[in-house]
């Protein structure tokens, strides 16, 4: 991504080496962010070919934050209920099975971001149904070795918003991706249980679920429609390879941009908003083919 101006700061660079030791990156937490809710891991340690596997972000919701400040406004959507119980797809990234780095894959669906409208959005209608979508390209990923925290970094490509409150009126279709053109956001991942006893690089050639209860039939019940390439077979104490971990553990993550205006002057643009109705925004016909599932 030549070009793009490192407004986070990057204290770490990723190791490309053929070292098994991956890096993080030391991305550091800007605003606007995402926080997602009710989170999942998943990774296939083959998904992609006999050298790539696929990391992926599962979540039951996500909440879209103005500021880190305790007044600033809020907005949380969920991707269950109304007859669809299960969590969407929020990111993947490719990762070598070898050395646990990330890898620049040319697979359709490797190293996307797609945050998509919750359950309750409905396009087009005349009820206010708030609701908020960002979408890129993950375009670096570090992880330290234990699996217990993970960070990237990436380009917007799109973010959209439908009947936003007064108080988030700032938040416009194509505001932060027009803002963010020169520069790239991040993202940062949470998992309490990590690898456990698993050496790497074996860790990075074995399926992994990651979550609350994710050992739990209920949930993996809940996961079924993304555990369908994993290991049929559960790994025991005597099998650690050609199978797949489940593992309870507290999975957080939160994914932003850096609004390249003073953040003052972006909080106060959607304070000015208050004085002003909902703003009703109307979606054509391309948002609504975007990832409503």
């Amino acid at each position: 991504m030549t070009g793009k101006k490192p407004l986070l700061t990057l204290t770490l660079a990723l190791a490309i080496s053929g070292n098994a030791n991956a890096t993080m990156l030391g991305v550091v937490q800007t605003y606007p962010d995402i926080t997602l809710n009710q989170n999942y891991l998943i990774y296939d340690n083959n998904a992609i070919d006999n050298t790539t596997g696929l990391l992926k972000l599962i979540s039951f919701g996500s909440t879209l934050n103005e500021g880190p400040d305790s007044g600033n406004s809020t907005l949380t959507q969920s991707y269950s209920g109304s007859g669809d119980n299960f969590p969407n797809l929020m990111f993947t990234i490719a990762i070598d099975r070898t050395t646990g780095n990330w890898v620049s894959s040319k697979n359709p669906v490797a190293n996307k971001v797609s945050i998509g409208f919750g359950n309750s959005v409905i396009l087009n209608h005349t009820s206010n149904t708030p609701g908020f979508s960002w979408q890129g390209d993950i375009n670096a990923f570090g992880w330290n070795t234990n699996g217990t925290f993970f960070d990237a970094t990436w380009t917007m490509t799109s973010d959209n918003y439908i009947d936003m409150p007064a108080s988030l009126a700032q938040f416009t279709d194509g505001v932060l991706t027009d803002a963010m053109a020169a520069y790239m956001g991040g993202i940062k991942i949470s998992n309490s249980a990590g690898f456990g006893a698993s050496d790497v690089p074996a860790a990075y050639q074995t399926d992994w679920v990651f979550g609350a209860n994710a050992n739990s039939l209920g949930i993996q019940a809940l996961l079924a429609p993304f555990l369908t390439e994993l290991s049929a077979s559960t790994c025991n104490p005597s099998t650690q390879t050609g199978c797949t971990n489940y593992i309870h553990s507290t999975v957080t993550s939160d994914l932003f941009v850096p609004v390249p205006v003073p953040s003052a002057l972006w909080l106060w643009a959607g304070a000015l908003a208050l004085v002003a109705p909902f703003v009703k925004q109307i979606k054509g016909s391309t948002l609504a083919r975007e990832n409503m599932t």
